[in-house]
């Protein structure tokens, strides 16, 4: 596996545990189809989320809320209703929220308890 895919499965693992201690619970994780793939879709309260999970080591290449334009954006929003489409939950009130993982450049992925820099977490992203 590519260390960009490592690091991303690593910030999901982190963004996944951070939403359960907040009161999500995680339904799918990588929920594809072949218009694109939700990287977590949970539960909060009454409300279905899709999640988006953004993941750097540093901030090189921007921040990580900055790669999801408008088009990603669109898609995850049309990936969610497809969800509840196929769920038959389309009536459930439902959102997209973005969270963004920064590590430290240093260390072993596995042990990702200790490379969190920071973990930021957008709500109802439009």
């Amino acid at each position: 596996m590519r260390a960009k895919d490592v690091t991303g499965r690593v910030g999901e693992e982190i963004a996944a545990e951070y939403l359960s201690e907040q009161g999500h619970v995680i339904l799918q994780r990588r929920w594809r189809t072949a218009r694109g793939e939700i990287d977590l879709i949970t539960r909060d309260g009454e409300q279905l989320v899709a999640v988006e999970v953004k993941t750097r080591r540093g901030t090189g290449y921007g921040h990580p809320f900055e790669a999801v334009d408008p088009r990603k954006l669109g898609r995850l929003h049309r990936l969610l209703l497809e969800y509840c489409a196929a769920e038959r939950c389309l009536h459930a009130p439902r959102r997209v929220d973005v969270v963004a993982v920064l590590l430290s450049s240093a260390g072993a992925p596995h042990a990702h308890q200790h490379l969190v820099r920071g973990l930021e977490h957008l709500k109802d992203v439009r």
